[in-house]
């Protein structure tokens, strides 16, 4: 069997490699270095997933939800790498040179990997605020005075989010005496009213990461400013590591049963309240990236949900991680093939997409049921089993709240999604009735050019392979979690719920 602490060695080294050789002013060594870079982390998380490795390996700590999202992260990280090939050719005057570009996406990959496995709660923050460093200037990539804007507010209200949790770890570090997580698993809380504190300070520091209201206030600026594989990560990996970081925390209370339950509502506050203001708030929004970026701030709240519940919710949380990872980074790249024909995030400018891109339209559409729960999608699973748990505890109220939401939100962001997709053009022409048209009236006398048969706006595009499959591939990916239990969720949950 190999060394656990060599195959996790790799996991960290891999990305810090990719990114130094993608320094290497040589045409192409930076996409070569991170392909190979992104797949060595997923071959080594396979490894650590099919081969369970539990425990503390010096500065590395296993469990089955880190070795969950280790996965995840590393599977996004190579699918955004993938995309980025096709995407960000079309950004003609950069912020920073593509290499550079390649350099700090693997850094940020790396930060993110270094959270989730690091076996001490100092580093974790240092890693998360790490995320910040490595990723503000990928957000202003395309040198729009919008997204520098968005970079600097990302970095401000994070950074002083992240000093709050700063708080949350001295308190972990006063009253236990350790940061090391494995014994921290293993030891007694000692001080109850520091650790409530610590909890406290963590929710609001690392929920401002997490894009948890009222301190989310970055997060639709930044999502919709980033360059789509950014975005991806952002939504996918990025949001859920810092919900993670907060997890450590608060799970730590469960050996004093009375604050915990006390806590647990507070958590539960902020939770159901975010749940409640993206949902609403989807419905209204004009822009298609940004209403992916509310959709990833609702799905984060569930999450939180889930983990404060306990029990069921446990799992549906984690699902819910997983399903809306995949499904939320397949949406975010079918949204940079639209930007690329469009090259605008208006709706209005946009719409009738099917006319023009037909696969990227039905996969959009797809992966927007995906996000708002539909069935059998992995999202559909992991709110059903949050709900579930509301319902059995007792708390109605909050069921109720959970319901109307779902609702909401399904029924908000899928009618946005079909018109972007199946709406009439800003010139009027529907894109299925004038292509069908176009095309039929082609069929009967070739002779008829475009211009006689239909306005170009509805020519149907050749699209790139890659920027069709990748997409694809992660939306199947949603969808097989929606339809097999995969054991090492039932596990991570019971971990969580019976440490």
């Amino acid at each position: 069997m190999l060394n656990p602490s060599f195959l996790f060695s790799i996991l960290w080294l891999a990305p810090c490699a990719g990114a130094a050789i993608s320094l290497v002013p040589r045409r192409g060594v930076e996409v070569v270095a991170s392909l190979i870079a992104a797949s060595l982390t997923v071959v080594v998380s396979l490894i650590l997933l099919i081969v369970p490795v539990s425990g503390s390996f010096g500065y590395f700590y296993s469990d089955n939800l880190t070795r969950i999202l280790t996965i995840t992260t590393s599977c996004i990280f190579l699918t955004s790498v993938a995309y980025s090939v096709f995407y960000i050719n079309r950004i003609k005057e950069p912020f920073i040179r593509f290499r550079w570009y390649y350099c700090l996406l693997d850094l940020f990959a790396f930060t993110m990997l270094l959270a989730i496995t690091v076996n001490d709660l100092g580093i974790i923050w240092l890693a998360i605020e790490a995320t910040t460093v490595t990723s503000a200037l990928l957000v202003a990539l395309e040198r729009k005075r919008t997204s520098i804007e968005s970079a600097w507010r990302y970095t401000l209200i994070v950074s002083a989010g992240l000093a709050l949790s700063l708080f949350a770890v001295i308190l972990v570090y006063f009253s236990q005496g350790t940061l090391v997580i494995s014994k921290l698993l293993t030891e007694p809380v000692k001080n109850s009213m520091i650790m409530v504190l610590a909890v406290g300070f963590a929710l609001i520091g690392y929920g401002t990461k997490a894009g948890i209201a009222p301190m989310h206030a970055w997060l639709p600026d930044a999502h919709s400013e980033a360059p789509s594989p950014i975005s991806a990560l952002f939504s996918a990996v990025l949001l859920p590591t810092s919900i993670y970081a907060f997890v450590r925390i608060f799970a730590l209370l469960q050996g004093s049963p009375v604050v915990f339950s006390e806590m647990r509502n507070l958590v539960l506050g902020f939770g159901i309240f975010t749940v409640l203001i993206a949902s609403i708030i989807i419905g209204y929004q004009r822009d298609y990236k940004r209403m992916l970026a509310y959709s990833s701030m609702e799905n984060m709240g569930i999450i939180l949900v889930g983990f404060s519940l306990g029990g069921i919710g446990v799992l549906g949380a984690i699902i819910q991680i997983v399903a809306h990872a995949f499904a939320k980074s397949s949406a975010f790249y079918e949204a940079g093939n639209i930007l690329v024909e469009y090259e605008t995030t208006r709706m209005v400018d946009a719409q009738g997409v099917i006319g023009r891109l037909r696969s990227t339209g039905y996969l959009f559409i797809l992966s927007c049921l995906s996000i708002t729960g539909a069935p059998p999608f992995g999202v559909f699973l992991g709110e059903f089993l949050v709900l579930s748990q509301a319902v059995q505890s007792g708390n109605l109220a909050l069921a109720v709240l959970l319901g109307f939401a779902y609702i909401y939100n399904f029924i908000g962001l899928n009618r946005q999604a079909i018109q972007l997709i199946f709406g009439k053009t800003r010139m009027g022409e529907d894109p299925i009735r004038d292509s069908v048209q176009k095309r039929y009236a082609s069929t009967l006398n070739p002779a008829i050019n475009s211009s006689e048969s239909g306005s170009k706006v509805l020519e149907i595009r050749q699209e790139n392979r890659l920027s069709v499959l990748i997409p694809l591939v992660n939306l199947v990916v949603s969808l097989v979690i929606g339809i097999y239990m995969f054991p090492a969720f039932l596990q991570a949950a019971t971990e969580l719920v019976h440490p």
